[in-house]
C-alpha cells in the first residue's frame, strides 16, 4: 500500500507544483511544460527495452494524436486550477473517465456493473450542487476539461484494444508528440527560452514520472479493484485538503458537499 500512498501523493504534487508556479508573476507556462515533456520523453527512451524500428502504424497515429492532446489537456488543467481550484479541477479529471467508458461499451461490447451507474448518477448529482456555485465561464473550463481528459484517455484505451502491446515504443511517441507540439507553441509565440523556467519543468516532471511508476507498483502488491478507486479518490481528497489549509481556498458548505459526492462518484465508477 505504501506505494499506492506515494502514488497518490506525487498525483496531488503536479497541481499543488502548478500553482506554486503561478505565483511567480513572469513564469512561462509553455516553457514550464516543455520542460517536463522533454524529461519524460528522455525517461521513456531509457526505460524502453524494444528497438525503435518495432514502431508502428498504431504507435505512430495513436502515440501522435494522444501526445497532442496530453499537452492540450495539461494546458487546460492549469487554466481550471485557476478558476475552479485544485481539487474540483483534479475531480473532474477523474470522472471524465465515464467517456472511455461509454466507448468501450458501444466499440468493444464491455460491460460496467451496476456500481458504475450508480457512480454517473451521483456524478451528475455533484453537478447540480457545484453549477449554482460558480460562474458559467468557470463551469465552462471544467466541461472542456473533462472532455479533453475524456478523449485523451479514449486514445489510451484505443492503443490497448487495437495496439501491437508495445506500451514502451507508444509511450516515447506520446511524450516526444507533446514535446514538439510544445516545441512549436513556443515558436510560434516567439517566446524566449529561460532556462528557470525549463527547470521548474523538469521538476515537474519528476513526480509526472513517480506517479505511474509508483502506480504500476502498486498494482503488483495490490488488487486492481482496491487501487482504481483508492487512488482516483485519494487525490482529489488530498487536492482537497491541500485547497483549504495550504493554499487558503474557500469553500461554500454547497461546493463542499458536491465534491464530497463527486469523489463517492468516482469510488464507484472505478469498482
Amino acid at each position: 500500500m505504501w506505494q499506492l500512498s506515494l502514488s497518490i501523493l506525487c498525483s496531488a504534487l503536479i497541481g499543488n507544483l502548478l500553482i506554486l508556479f503561478k505565483r511567480d508573476p513572469r513564469r512561462d507556462i509553455l516553457l514550464i511544460f516543455l520542460g517536463n515533456y522533454f524529461l519524460a520523453t528522455i525517461f521513456s527512451l531509457a526505460t524502453n527495452e524494444h528497438s525503435l524500428s518495432r514502431i508502428g502504424s498504431a504507435e505512430l497515429i495513436l502515440g501522435g494524436l494522444g501526445g497532442i492532446f496530453f499537452l492540450v489537456n495539461f494546458l487546460i488543467y492549469q487554466k481550471n486550477i485557476t478558476q475552479n481550484g485544485l481539487s474540483l479541477s483534479a475531480g473532474m479529471m477523474r470522472v471524465s473517465l465515464i467517456i472511455p467508458t461509454f466507448v468501450s461499451l458501444v466499440l468493444f461490447s464491455e460491460k460496467i456493473g451496476s456500481a458504475a451507474y450508480l457512480g454517473i448518477v451521483t456524478v451528475l448529482a455533484a453537478f447540480i450542487f457545484l453549477t449554482n456555485a460558480r460562474s458559467y465561464q468557470n463551469f465552462f473550463w471544467l466541461v472542456i476539461l473533462f472532455v479533453i481528459t475524456g478523449v485523451t484517455d479514449t486514445i489510451l484505451k484505443l492503443y490497448d484494444e487495437t495496439g501491437s502491446q508495445q506500451p514502451g515504443l507508444f509511450m516515447i511517441i506520446l511524450f516526444a508528440a507533446a514535446f514538439s507540439g510544445n516545441l512549436i507553441l513556443v515558436f510560434q509565440k516567439r517566446r524566449s527560452f529561460n532556462l528557470r523556467y525549463f527547470i521548474y519543468g523538469m521538476i515537474l516532471g519528476i513526480p509526472n514520472q513517480m506517479t505511474t511508476r509508483f502506480f504500476l507498483g502498486a498494482l503488483e502488491s495490490v488488487p486492481a479493484a482496491v487501487v482504481y478507486p483508492l487512488f482516483a479518490a485519494g487525490v482529489v481528497a488530498l487536492c482537497f485538503l491541500t485547497d483549504i489549509f495550504l493554499w487558503k481556498k474557500k469553500y461554500r458548505i454547497r461546493e463542499r458537499w458536491g465534491i464530497l459526492m463527486l469523489i463517492i462518484g468516482i469510488i464507484l465508477l472505478n469498482i
